[in-house]
């Protein structure tokens, strides 16, 4: 180790009380939340739903529809190809580690830009992460996190362990899908290139018919992300903005 750098800007949000938070001031602001509604279709006027509990369907009007699905976008607007990819997490104990008063950058074997998190909570967790596999086929509701995401990050992890941390010594796991967008024109030719090197920028995109859709980018964004695609369903739908 010939240097480092300690800085305190990393710190995790809890993503559960942030949207809770962000559907709370909606709702003050005037706005209906619906939970457990499945968006089957959208057009320019509107949503075709069905209420997952109960199995109901119906339709829901609008004059702006904003498709904001993640990795779920281009199975609601036609012409929009996302290539998922699946980031883990894995959860350790502290005391496995010994005293960490820093997270930890830890470079991927061959790679040149990618790096491996080692990020202690507060409460004696520490997160291990992440990993960039492209996912194919259907998407899962909830991704599941297979055993070669682990062996990856905890051989990322051993490469800079004086005593490696085992498989028993992870507590849990868990992973999210990044919502890519693919930008490669038409069919690809030859190999297409790794979701780790797809830009991690978002985008604004607006259909023939004038569905808003909003892919791509990272949580630290979210409030640009947001303000570009309400910019863009102002100027689309010439809309009186607040």
């Amino acid at each position: 180790l010939r240097g480092g750098l300690l800085s305190w800007d990393g710190r995790l949000t809890d993503d559960a009380r942030l949207v809770t938070a962000i559907a709370r001031t909606a709702a003050a602001r005037g706005a209906r939340i619906l939970t457990r509604v499945r968006a089957l279709r959208l057009t320019a006027s509107g949503a075709r739903i069905r209420d997952e509990l109960t199995g109901e369907e119906g339709e829901i009007r609008a004059r702006v529809v904003i498709n904001a699905s993640g990795v779920w976008a281009g199975g609601l607007v036609d012409g929009i190809r996302i290539r998922p990819s699946r980031g883990t997490h894995l959860v350790l104990r502290a005391d496995h580690l010994g005293p960490l008063p820093a997270g930890l950058h830890v470079p991927v074997p061959g790679e040149t830009n990618r790096f491996v998190l080692v990020l202690p909570q507060g409460d004696g967790r520490v997160y291990v992460g992440l990993t960039d596999e492209p996912v194919d086929g259907d998407i899962p509701d909830v991704p599941e996190v297979p055993e070669t995401d682990i062996g990856f990050l905890l051989d990322v992890l051993g490469s800079v362990l004086d005593i490696p941390v085992q498989r028993d010594d992870v507590v849990g796991a868990f992973a999210g899908l990044r919502p890519l967008l693919d930008t490669t024109p038409g069919e690809h030719s030859g190999a297409a290139p790794r979701t780790a090197d797809i830009s991690r920028r978002h985008a604004v995109l607006t259909s023939p018919d004038g569905v808003i859709t909003v892919v791509g980018g990272k949580l630290t964004t979210y409030r640009r992300m947001a303000e570009d695609a309400v910019d863009a369903a102002v100027a689309t739908h010439r809309l009186t903005a607040g």
